[in-house]
């Protein structure tokens, strides 16, 4: 894949060359889709505020953070995977992914469903990754 053309041929071949990157791309729509949808959940610990309008849903800004954040690390995961080509590139991929994990995982303990989305599928890439870059 080269940066001065990119069309759906590009896009195309890309997938066809490792079926599992489709199935990666797949999942991630999914994520960002549960994610933005569980924002608009009704928040459990804003029951009680009095001056707030029902239904008391959770801050539209963490959803838009997570988003972008979902956004870079699919980013990141790409740039690697196009333009690096040693043998260490599953393992910078997997660094990058562990940074996202301890950045968003942190809070686990109490996050709203958003950010256990984010958490969810920062799990599930690494399994989904060792899948794409198995030797065969």
């Amino acid at each position: 894949m080269s940066t001065k053309k990119i069309s759906m041929r590009t896009v195309a071949s890309y997938f066809r060359n490792k079926p599992p990157r489709f199935f990666f791309a797949i999942l991630w729509v999914v994520f960002v889709y549960q994610i933005i949808m569980s924002g608009f959940e009704p928040n459990p610990y804003a029951l009680e505020m009095i001056d707030a309008p029902e239904p008391h849903s959770y801050d539209i800004e963490l959803v838009v953070i997570l988003v972008v954040a979902m956004l870079f690390h699919l980013s990141f995961l790409v740039t690697i995977d196009v333009y690096m080509r040693s043998r260490w590139k599953f393992f910078t991929m997997l660094i990058i992914t562990t940074l996202f994990l301890l950045c968003f995982g942190m809070v686990a303990m109490h996050a709203p469903p958003s950010l256990g989305c984010m958490i969810f599928w920062t799990f599930l890439s690494f399994g989904v990754m060792d899948k794409i870059h198995a030797k065969k």
